[in-house]
């Protein structure tokens, strides 16, 4: 990451946000102030991670992004001066889990959008388990975090952020039933900052 970069872009992006799409981002302090964690949050447009990197202004946010967009290079470069790396979401991307777990134990935020893809109408999809399983095996924080998309211009904005996942019950041993079990508590976590549910 360029933090340089991705510091003067947070300004910038985060004073165009803040025109566009007001939001009063709720429960900032569940953000861990140092130490390695894991951001889960639904997944509503492409807008997402410059949303929630604008409205964190205490942590550089690390991401996985779609393997697709590094085939260009000058693409891939900005991306990975701005903290993201590819992740090839159709099959059980080893490299991905490596970075993620390296990210983890220097102490980074690593931003995690589990559904898989993108839900324009922001209904909900069931996520997948590979955020969870990189939480386990790297015995960090998870904090969930909901953004009330659609985006539409001048219409104020929902960002909540929620209280860490409690994982305490479950070992870093990770077999399909803990992963099924945490993943699906993880998502009720994201889906419950939802207001009025």
């Amino acid at each position: 990451m360029n933090k340089r970069l991705y510091g003067f872009l947070r300004v910038l992006i985060g004073a165009v946000y803040a025109l566009l799409f007001p939001a009063r981002a709720d429960g900032t302090e569940n953000i861990p102030a140092q130490g390695g964690f894991i951001l889960v949050s639904n997944h509503c447009s492409a807008r997402d991670p410059f949303f929630l990197g604008a409205h964190i202004h205490n942590r550089d946010l690390y991401f996985m992004a779609k393997a697709e967009l590094f085939r260009s290079k000058p693409v891939a470069a900005t991306i990975r001066h701005l903290g993201g790396f590819p992740v090839d979401r159709g099959h059980s991307d080893l490299n991905a889990v490596r970075t993620s777990l390296s990210i983890l134990r220097e102490g980074h935020c690593l931003a995690i959008f589990p559904q898989g893809t993108r839900s324009r109408d922001n209904s909900r999809i069931s996520m997948l388990e590979g955020s969870s399983m990189i939480a386990l095996r790297a015995g960090v924080p998870v904090i969930p975090a909901y953004i009330g998309g659609p985006y539409r211009p001048f219409r104020r904005m929902q960002l909540s952020f929620g209280a860490p996942v409690d994982l305490s019950d479950f070992s870093r041993h990770v077999d399909s039933a803990t992963l099924n079990t945490a993943t699906r508590r993880i998502e009720d976590a994201v889906w419950a900052l939802k207001r009025g549910t």
